[in-house]
């Protein structure tokens, strides 16, 4: 009989099955709960398999919600969800993406070129343009070479939603947020009399901090640059490449690019934004400006956590 241990050190009670899933292995590990690799043996496919709570019975709504949103996501970078179902712990049923991971790709194999950094980035936007254009735009939080999977063409997919959430203006502050140093934009993180926040420029803070790691291979959370200028690590990149990275990593949001399709206009139409995007973009800037004119202050706006 083979068990597969857990995060908290339990094992399954049933072999190495989860309903029509047998279990193969773990992939990894994190503050939103394991994910194993599992066959599906009435379609005969892998799947990744996300354990994401324990206890609590059969009822949870906001899970339910959780992966009816994930269900809803298309896109060619974006892993499909198959189903959420509940065996003692509830357990997200995603295709499996196989390959390694954008940190680990960087770590065995030292940072890429400029052309493909820019190929890659270029993947990265259309996904964050795909989410923050949605009719409720959708705030990834958690953007990291880890959360980055390099495929075996070559290709990149962005993987664990476990962070995401859906960003209206006026909600309130997140007091809890998980996030990553070294690529967690400012805001996140919970200072002394202001609540952690996020809204699309977190998102664009965290892909230039990620576009910086593929170019020069050096951990933010531990570059010994005071500034983390790329040209630091690489002399020989681009100054349009230099500038686009220092203006996604400005410290105050309202110093960022504000928008995806500024990334990509500035990239020299490298990128392309997909059909709708620009519209749906342009919207939500303006409905930012007046709340923010209605807000009366930058202050406001980060004190409501939008």
């Amino acid at each position: 009989m083979v068990y597969i241990k857990l995060a908290d050190g339990e094992r399954m009670k049933e072999e190495n099955r989860l309903g029509k899933y047998r279990i193969m292995g773990m992939l990894g590990r994190g503050g939103e709960g394991c994910v194993y690799v599992a066959k599906d043996e009435s379609l005969s496919r892998l799947v990744a398999l996300k354990r994401l709570w324990d206890g609590g019975g059969e009822d949870n709504g906001q899970l339910g919600r959780e992966a009816a949103f994930l269900r809803d996501l298309r896109h060619p970078a974006l892993p499909v969800v198959y189903e959420l179902f509940y065996e003692e712990s509830w357990y997200l049923a995603m295709e499996y993406i196989a390959g390694i991971s954008l940190h680990k790709y960087i770590k065995n194999r030292g940072p890429v070129g400029e052309e493909q950094a820019r190929l890659w980035a270029g993947v990265l936007l259309d996904v964050l343009s795909y989410l923050h254009t949605r009719e409720t735009p959708v705030i990834y939080r958690d953007l990291k070479p880890d959360n980055i999977m390099v495929c075996r063409d070559g290709s990149i997919r962005l993987v664990d939603f476990g962070a995401a959430v859906f960003h209206s203006f006026g909600e309130s502050g997140d007091a809890g947020m998980m996030y990553t140093r070294g690529f967690a934009a400012p805001e996140q993180q919970k200072e002394e009399g202001r609540r952690a926040w996020a809204d699309e420029r977190s998102d664009i803070y965290a892909f230039g901090r990620t576009l910086c790691y593929m170019v020069t291979g050096a951990d933010p959370e531990t570059a010994s640059c005071a500034a983390f200028s790329p040209s630091c690590y690489n002399p020989l990149l681009s100054a349009e490449l230099e500038t686009i990275i220092a203006r996604c990593t400005m410290r105050e949001p309202e110093d960022r690019y504000q928008v995806v399709s500024e990334i990509i206009r500035d990239m020299d139409g490298r990128g392309r934004l997909r059909k709708g995007g620009r519209k749906r973009e342009f919207v939500r800037h303006v409905e930012k400006q007046v709340f923010l004119a209605a807000g009366g202050s930058g202050a406001i706006l980060r004190e409501r956590g939008i």
